[in-house]
């Protein structure tokens, strides 16, 4: 399975960014061609203990390296890049995307 992580950094405006995620961010995600799942995972805890590194975990599952391709080429997704800069430099947060491969 082919997937997209990004992480997201605790926002200095939590409130903003939880519903701006909520409401616009993650429905502009789920048009993105070929993807499977949405997966949100907000950080609760460091289980080495300290302040979290992150805020959220988000994943993205595609069923195929074509459907991945496909995703990555689409104009959904290039709206959903944009708006995560737009939205995480108004609400103080920063972000990281990364590819994966589920072995």
């Amino acid at each position: 399975m082919h997937k997209i992580l990004v992480t997201y950094t605790r926002p200095d405006d939590v409130e903003a960014f939880d519903n701006y995620f909520r409401d616009v961010h993650a429905p502009i995600v789920r048009k993105i061609p070929g993807l499977k799942k949405l997966v949100v995972n907000r950080i609760t805890g460091n289980a080495m203990g300290g302040d979290p590194s992150f805020y959220l975990v988000v994943g993205l599952q595609f069923g195929s390296r074509e459907d991945f391709e496909a995703a990555m080429r689409s104009e959904e997704n290039a709206a959903a890049g944009k708006d995560a800069v737009e939205f995480c430099r108004a609400t103080g947060s920063e972000f990281e995307v990364m590819i994966a491969h589920e072995e």
